[in-house]
């Protein structure tokens, strides 16, 4: 796609500023309507016990925030890495969450009181839109056929780096986490009519 040269200086300045805008995963609301489902219709009483509580938050591994990434990244020349081949625009999705396996539940039944514990949180997808890819050459021969395979290896990269860094992703995911483990066990503790308090919090 031709670029025209007020385009192109934007896309220049864009490498210098990274745009991420980062929103809550809607998948997150239909566990938490399907678990509350599953133990709201459970009229029984039941004691309150770690091996119940992880039941109700069994939902393994679940991305809790994801970033849209619009951004541009340079590709060097192989034979002259001080050179730039061309500059490459990209559009990507990051994803972040926890493993609900590795969430650690303690119970203090004297002080009714339940501590949840959430693991580290970790990317675990990402995902570049090839078909976003848009190009500035500042070498004409790096204009081949296979430039869309390097420069969405080159995106891919770049978004990777760029994502690990960003520590907002890191917490908006943990307190979202935070929120899906409290919204799955309050209404379950209302259920059983239990005055225990619930905290939970990160590694």
């Amino acid at each position: 796609m031709e670029i025209g040269n007020d385009e192109k200086k934007y896309l220049i300045f864009a490498r210098m500023k990274k745009v991420c805008v980062l929103v809550i995963v809607g998948a997150v609301l239909i566990g938490i309507v399907f678990l509350y489902g599953h133990y709201g219709r459970n009229t029984d009483k039941e004691i309150i016990t770690e091996a119940t509580l992880e039941k109700v938050i069994d939902v393994e591994e679940l991305s809790t925030f994801e970033a849209v990434y619009n951004g541009i990244t340079e590709v060097m020349n192989k034979e002259h890495p001080e050179n730039i081949d061309y500059y490459v625009y990209y559009e990507a999705k990051v994803k972040a969450g926890i493993d609900f396996d590795k969430v650690e539940v303690g119970i203090d039944h004297e002080g009714k009181k339940i501590l949840i514990t959430i693991p580290e949180i970790k990317i675990n997808d990402i995902n570049v839109d090839i078909a976003s890819l848009d190009y500035i050459f500042e070498n004409e021969k790096a204009d081949t056929a296979t430039v869309s395979q390097e420069a969405y290896k080159a995106a891919i990269e770049d978004v990777t780096n760029e994502s690990a860094g960003e520590i907002r992703i890191y917490e908006l995911a943990e307190q979202n986490a935070k929120n899906i483990i409290e919204a799955l066990i309050t209404p379950f503790l209302k259920q059983l009519g239990e005055e225990y308090t619930l905290e939970v919090r990160g590694v």
